[in-house]
């Protein structure tokens, strides 16, 4: 049996499709689309970035733990940015304590930040 309006919803769909590839933001200077990024993997331009800045943050939380690069850090002498990398850790973690008014924790954080400090000096 024919049905009438199926050959009218299937072009329907197709313009649906059509509509929404066009109302999808596009970067000004190279003219890629979020699509294209999910699609090859790679942005378009430098802009790209600032375009599409909150879709790319989320895809990056979902592929890594953060959207920051820290590097690694080398076997050979990397004691010493070890220790830099803890000490600015635990001032994070000490102010964002006080912020939250965790004043117990804070004390704790504040103690071990002192004595990171008292071994930077001796070293």
């Amino acid at each position: 049996m024919y049905d009438l309006f199926s050959d009218f919803f299937d072009g329907f769909d197709i313009f649906m499709q059509n509509a929404a590839a066009k109302e999808e933001k596009r970067c000004p200077v190279c003219s890629h689309t979020y699509s294209d990024f999910r699609r090859t993997g790679k942005i378009g331009c430098s802009s790209c970035y600032k375009v599409f800045r909150p879709q790319i943050a989320a895809t990056l939380r979902q592929v890594q733990p953060s959207a920051s690069h820290t590097g690694k850090i080398p076997s050979k002498s990397g004691e010493e940015l070890r220790k830099k990398r803890e000490y600015e850790n635990l001032k994070k973690q000490l102010a964002e304590a006080v912020r939250n008014e965790d004043y117990e924790t804070a004390a704790k954080l504040h103690k071990r930040v002192r004595e990171m400090e008292n071994e930077v000096k001796k070293s």
